[in-house]
Formats: structure tokens, C-alpha cells, sequence
């Protein structure tokens, strides 16, 4: 395709990058590039750009613009520091999907088979992961295929980059052309990077990234679709756990007492109300049965639940299981270990939940309702709470929306 050596092809598409693209070009100087010929294709830990040269060889110039583009994204949307405990090939396929049309949007090219699905546009890898297939680690990516797998095959030392050093020893997962890698620790090579070295990471390309955005304005080039990506990603890093204790928290809060005055207080003349500990009355949990639902999250859900009540310890919790209608529903007494076992599978109307506790004359604390946020809602909102744990990025009439998108 050319004469060119991979590695001064790579410096004139980051030059080519910088002058016509320049939001990605900004990005691209902060990646060193690092011949690797373990890998197929690229891939990068937020810090070097490890590359096949025989994969750059093939590229055309329009190509390598793309695929630049597309490997620094990885670090500008922070995917190096965000895949915690999830399979490293179902990662590597969603960040793509993630990534991709954003490539495309840009107008910059892809090699043939790169992973893209419209169906993800504007959506973080989190969220996207959680829709990929349970089984689609087995199998191929999906979406328009995937013409190449990042399992490389060879000795990672048996060739070095131009200055003559030995290429690193790069861990490699199938799953897209351009391989996400994690963060890696300066200080100890081939461990994995402090919770300190994560949060620098994350700081220095945030950083970054406003300065390209910044830079790529001034040049009247702004890349409008990344904004919305990064909000996303933004969204799915929410711990949700966290979110749906507080939310409980502020709506379901301790009773008190003044029979029995606080006494951490009484030395100083105050006589104030203890907090009581047997129970706050009865809450209502809600169970959308419509079949969107997967068992994970339907799992951590019922796990997060158990510990919070078990915390707050309230006197009944009522479990509804609904679609268009309340199909089932169990009474769990105070210190009753809850379990979350669906039935139904149609459409969604929340309103046969808020209809039954009238119906039943129940006063909760609050409704929690599990659901993807796709269903009909009542025209007014009750008196009591209302919490929506949603798996999907839907908001509600009412109520306060606890986004579980990134479980």
C-alpha cells in the first residue's frame, strides 16, 4: 500500500489527525506508540499505543485516521479504568460498539468488520454491555461481525520497538479490532493500578479531554456527538447501590422515640427523641415481570434490598409482581430474608401497583419499583415515595429515578 515504514505512517496519520480532526488529534499525542507484534491490531492502556505493523501496513490512509480515532476514545471515555470485575472480551466488544459510532459520525473510516450496532448510539459501554447476550462471550460479536480477534498469537518479546527496547509483554482479549486495556501501574510492572492511580488517570483525561474539546471549537471542528457518550459514561459510573441507600434513607427515615429520651444528649440539658429500632412501618417493592429484566440484576437487586432493609428494618414489606397487572404478590414480615421470583412476562402499567395498595388500604413508606421505566404510569403521583431502581436510561412523571444501568 505504501512504502512507508508502520511507525512514520503512524506519526503522519497523528499529524494528518491533528490538522483535519482535531478533537482526536489532541488526544492521539498523549498515547505513545509501541510496536507490539503479539496483538492483531491496536490496543491501549490509557498511557501507549501498542500496534501490529503488519495490521498498520494494510490500513489506508483513511483507515488509520479511524482506527487512531478510535483508540484514544478508549482513554477519553476512561474505559481503562472502568471495567472492574466484567468479562474482558464482553468489555472490549461493548467499548466498541460504544465507540464506533462516534467514528462514523465524525466522517472518519473503519477497517471492514469493525463492531456497529445503530442501536448503541449515545450509549456507554455499561450500558451497553448489560444488553450484550450472557452467552455472547462465546460467541461472535454480532452486530456487522467482526472480521479480526485481538488474540495474539507469538512471543511478545521477539520483536522491539524502533529504538531497539523489547516490546511489553501485552495481555490480549478477543473482542473488537482495537483492544481496551486496563490501566497499568507505573510503579510495579504487570499489576494492576491502585484505586490512587485510577482516580489520576481519570482526573489527567478528563483534563484532556476539555482541552481538545476546547481546541477542536476554536477550530470550528467540535465533535458534538462525545459530549453526549461522555455524559452517559458519566451517568453509568453512578454507584447505584449507594444511590437507592441514600434514596431509602431520606424516605424511609428512623422513627423516634421520646419515651426514651436521647441520652448522648441529656448532659446537656437537652431532652431529645432516640431513634427506634423496631421497625418503620411497611414498604412496598414492585417487580416489573414484562420479561426486560435479566436474573443479574434482578439478583443484585434483591441482594442491595435485603441489606437495606435489614438496616431499616420495617414491619412488612409487600412484593408485587406485575406486568399489566399485579400477577402475585408475598408479604415478608420484619427479619424475613426476601426472595425475588418472577411471574408474568407482557407489557408494563405501573399503575396496578399503586392501585393494589389502595385497593389494600396500604400505607407504605415508600414504593420501590425494579423495572426498565417502559410502561404506562397513573396521571398523578401518590402520597407516599416513590423510587424507580431502572435499568434503562428512562426518567418517570415522578418519584426520584435510580439509574442501575451500570450493574
Amino acid at each position: 500500500m505504501t512504502n512507508l515504514s508502520p511507525a512514520v505512517r503512524l506519526k503522519q496519520g497523528r499529524t494528518k489527525l491533528l490538522l483535519d480532526f482535531p478533537f482526536f488529534g489532541v488526544l492521539i499525542l498523549r498515547l505513545k506508540d509501541v510496536e507490539t507484534p503479539s496483538i492483531d491490531t491496536m490496543a491501549t492502556d490509557g498511557v501507549s499505543l501498542f500496534y501490529n505493523p503488519e495490521f498498520v501496513a494494510k490500513l489506508t490512509p483513511p483507515e488509520l485516521l479511524g482506527c487512531l480515532a478510535h483508540e484514544v476514545m478508549h482513554p477519553a471515555l476512561q474505559h481503562h479504568t472502568r471495567r472492574g470485575t466484567r468479562s474482558p472480551k464482553r468489555w472490549n466488544i461493548a467499548c466498541d460498539f460504544a465507540i464506533n459510532p462516534l467514528i462514523r459520525d465524525a466522517n472518519l473510516a473503519l477497517p471492514a468488520g469493525a463492531l456497529y450496532d445503530p442501536r448503541f448510539r449515545d450509549l456507554s459501554a455499561e450500558r451497553i454491555y448489560n444488553l450484550i447476550a450472557e452467552d455472547r462471550d462465546g460467541e461472535s460479536a454480532g452486530g456487522q461481525g467482526d472480521g479480526t480477534t485481538n488474540s495474539g498469537s507469538g512471543d511478545p518479546s521477539a520483536q522491539g520497538d524502533e529504538k531497539g527496547t523489547a516490546a511489553p509483554k501485552v495481555p490480549v482479549t478477543d473482542g473488537g479490532f482495537g483492544q481496551v486495556l486496563d490501566a497499568p501501574n507505573p510503579d510495579k510492572e504487570g499489576a494492576p493500578a491502585t484505586s490512587d492511580q485510577i482516580e489520576k488517570q481519570q482526573m489527567s483525561w478528563t483534563g484532556a479531554v476539555e482541552q481538545a474539546e476546547v481546541v477542536a471549537r476554536m477550530a470550528g471542528k467540535a465533535q458534538g456527538g462525545v459530549r453526549r457518550v461522555m455524559e452517559a459514561a458519566d451517568r453509568a459510573t453512578v454507584d447505584w447501590r449507594a444511590a437507592l441507600r441514600n434514596s431509602f434513607a431520606a424516605a424511609i427515615p428512623e422513627d423516634y422515640s421520646w419515651s426514651s429520651p436521647n441520652r448522648r444528649h441529656i448532659d446537656s440539658g437537652l431532652y431529645l427523641p432516640s431513634i427506634r429500632k423496631d421497625g418503620v412501618g411497611e414498604i412496598v417493592v414492585g417487580v416489573d415481570c414484562s420479561g426486560s429484566i435479566n436474573r443479574r440484576q434482578l439478583g443484585l437487586f434483591q441482594d442491595e434490598l435485603n441489606s437495606i432493609i435489614s438496616e431499616r428494618r420495617p414491619q412488612r414489606v409487600h412484593v408485587l409482581y406485575f406486568d399489566t397487572q399485579v400477577h402475585n404478590a408475598a408479604v415478608f414480615e420484619q427479619g424475613e430474608p426476601i426472595s425475588l421470583e418472577p411471574v408474568g412476562g407482557g407489557g408494563t402499567s405501573f399503575c396496578p401497583c399503586f392501585e393494589y395498595i389502595e385497593e389494600h388500604c396500604i400505607q407504605p413508606q415508600a414504593l420501590v419499583v425494579f423495572t426498565d421505566l417502559e410502561g404506562c404510569f397513573p396521571d398523578a403521583a401518590p402520597n407516599h415515595p416513590v423510587l424507580w431502581a431502572a435499568t434503562k436510561d428512562h426518567s418517570a412523571p415522578f418519584g426520584e429515578v435510580i439509574p442501575m444501568a451500570a450493574a
